[in-house]
């Protein structure tokens, strides 16, 4: 619905489904009055969905999925359901996801988690099974492949890392375990809450699952994984290159078909089979995969997600756009615009706070972190976290708590408000661009990104499945809504004729030098780019929503930015107070102060 000449209602009036979802720690004993009393703290702050989320702190009187925690559940899904509220279920207690808290292991030995490691100069120890051994200068090296004893994270005191109750972690590559982990999992939920699924509760939620589990440090296995790896032309005797530090290109090759050899047995063991048991009971998958750069496994996701943790990327130290976990949040939007997903998330704020005090969070923290997403494309913010309870030892575990006890709780109905109108804007829209840059699986270059972002050029990630696949007319690849004409490469693509079908089919492809000029090169074989005085702190997106353009700017600097935008600007909205400004002229005078950031209406011709 358009209004005042090209303002969408989205930003007007954004609906509830473009709430803030947490995820919320139970991590204490609970109780219906304190979950009723939170429920509605919530709501009144405009926060209309939540993750459930089992925590560390949750007492051993409600053990997991048992009698009381399920009735738990119940009470908050009707407490959310009677307020017109959503729920996700968190499949895990606590992470990384796929093993029940320990329960699959227990149902079978066999299901434990399994690793790949070298023996050199000796032996196989007791349990372990040899893969390959290698003779040379007297020395005989073996691979073998054995339980990983690896663990997941716990909800109970005792649980944690290395302690001695940690649960057991499954073997995500043993359909087999899958399954279990499933009926244990999935199923009792849905033996549970059957009448909400694809109404009050949208879908699950898993997290990073982690084929070896937590404190293994070597490779990942399941037994049987030689077939998978010999029909993809590697043979035992070639798996001694994962483990030398040569970087020849034969090592290189070695190293790319072992990944995309486990990514692919993970994809058929573990994610499609929850994408499919999802389909089936009427949900939606949420989630993301272990690594920032796990771009090819999001496919299996109704809505993609990553998650900024841990000051992966922060204010005023240039990570924004250094490194690879610079690339997450397009990692999640790429994919799902590629692949036609309404939504993509993030699950963001999570040990996040100051370096020197990890309790301190701020607001100001809070709308960097939310720029710093919607500028590359998200639509879903899932904030980690809302703690139930800072009682005790609870209050150290993963800081900062960025919901009721935080300090700028009183504000949360602005922030839901700016998060409402940003997702609704991001959503069923079409970032308008030409330009691609080519990226494998796992793993998204960022250099050129860095390039592309200072000067304001629009790019999306593009696998090379995709561009594989993508349809050719006029000089342009057509991936899901948009056609790309330029195509960059950053020492990414193992198959040449990938870049070489682009260049025969008319398309331009450019390889990043490290040039101070590569952007401008870019901007002038791209039809695509916005005329501006660039920045290097500036953020931009251009897209298409409801027949208007719009520009999204923001500053992810420390200072001042003012620069002149030279393209037909209608309207000036800003999603922090929800004001509407006209505009004309054929240049607009952008000044945004730190942690600012405007959408403009540019006029059509």
């Amino acid at each position: 619905m358009q209004t005042k000449r090209g303002v969408p209602d989205a930003f007007l009036r954004p609906s509830d489904e473009f709430s803030p979802m947490p995820f919320w720690f139970w991590n204490d004993d609970l109780s219906e009055a304190e979950i009723r009393r939170q429920i509605g703290a919530f709501f009144e702050k405009g926060i209309n969905g939540f993750v459930i989320h089992p925590r560390m702190g949750l007492p051993r009187a409600i053990p997991y999925l048992g009698e009381r925690w399920l009735s738990f559940v119940s009470f908050a899904v009707e407490e959310a359901a009677r307020r017109g509220m959503r729920v996700i279920l968190y499949d895990e207690a606590m992470y990384p996801s796929g093993s029940c808290h320990g329960e699959v292991v227990k149902c079978d030995p066999a299901f434990a988690s399994w690793c790949l490691a070298l023996r050199e100069g000796e032996a196989p120890k007791s349990g372990e099974i040899p893969v390959a051994q290698s003779c040379r200068d007297g020395r005989t090296n073996t691979l073998v492949s054995r339980p990983s004893g690896g663990t997941i994270r716990g909800v109970h005191f005792g649980e944690d890392d290395g302690q001695p109750d940690a649960p057991r972690s499954a073997d995500l590559l043993n359909p087999a375990a899958v399954g279990c982990f499933l009926r244990l999992t999935h199923e009792r939920y849905y033996a549970a809450l059957a009448p909400h699924f694809g109404e009050t509760i949208l879908g699950f939620f898993t997290d990073e699952p982690t084929i070896c589990g937590r404190g293994c440090n070597d490779l990942p296995w399941t037994p049987g994984l030689e077939a998978d790896l010999r029909q993809n032309g590697l043979a035992e005797n070639d798996l001694f290159a994962l483990f030398s530090e040569k970087k020849t290109e034969d090592a290189e090759r070695v190293r790319q078909i072992f990944r995309r050899t486990v990514r692919e047995r993970l994809s058929k063991s573990y994610y499609n089979r929850l994408a499919d048991w999802c389909g089936a009971h009427g949900v939606k998958l949420f989630g993301h995969p272990a690594q920032s750069t796990d771009i090819a496994l999001l496919r299996h996701f109704d809505v993609p997600c990553q998650d900024i943790v841990w000051r992966y990327v922060a204010p005023g130290d240039g990570s924004g756009v250094t490194g690879p976990h610079s690339t997450m949040a397009k990692c999640a939007s790429d994919s799902a615009r590629h692949r036609g997903k309404r939504r993509n998330g993030n699950e963001c704020f999570g040990c996040c706070g100051h370096a020197d005090d990890p309790f301190a969070f701020t607001r100001d923290d809070m709308k960097w972190y939310l720029d710093w997403l919607f500028v590359r494309g998200c639509n879903l913010i899932i904030p980690h976290a809302f703690f139930y309870s800072l009682r005790g030892e609870r209050r150290a575990e993963r800081p900062p708590d960025v919901g009721m006890h935080s300090a700028f709780w009183n504000e949360y109905r602005e922030i839901s408000d700016y998060i409402k109108r940003c997702s609704a804007l991001n959503t069923d829209a079409v970032n308008m661009t030409d330009v691609a840059i080519l990226c494998e699986g796992d793993r998204l270059p960022w250099r050129a990104a860095k390039a592309l972002f200072e000067a304001q050029i629009e790019f999306n990630y593009l696998e090379e499945e995709l561009l594989r696949e993508a349809n050719v007319h006029g000089g342009a690849f057509f991936v899901g809504n948009n056609a790309y004409r330029v195509l960059v490469l950053d020492g990414a693509g193992t198959d040449d004729a990938i870049p070489e079908r682009f260049q025969t089919g008319g398309g331009i492809v450019l390889r990043y030098n490290g040039e101070t000029d590569f952007a401008e090169t870019v901007r002038r074989n791209s039809e695509t780019c916005i005329s501006l005085d660039t920045h290097p702190m500036l953020r931009m997106t251009h897209f298409k929503k409801e027949g208007s353009e719009f520009l999204f700017f923001t500053n992810e600097g420390e200072e001042t930015i003012e620069t002149t935008v030279r393209e037909n600007v209608g309207f000036v909205l800003d999603a922090e107070t929800g004001s509407v400004t006209p505009h004309t002229g054929e240049t607009f005078a952008l000044r945004l102060p730190p942690r600012k950031s405007l959408h403009l209406i540019l006029e059509s011709d």
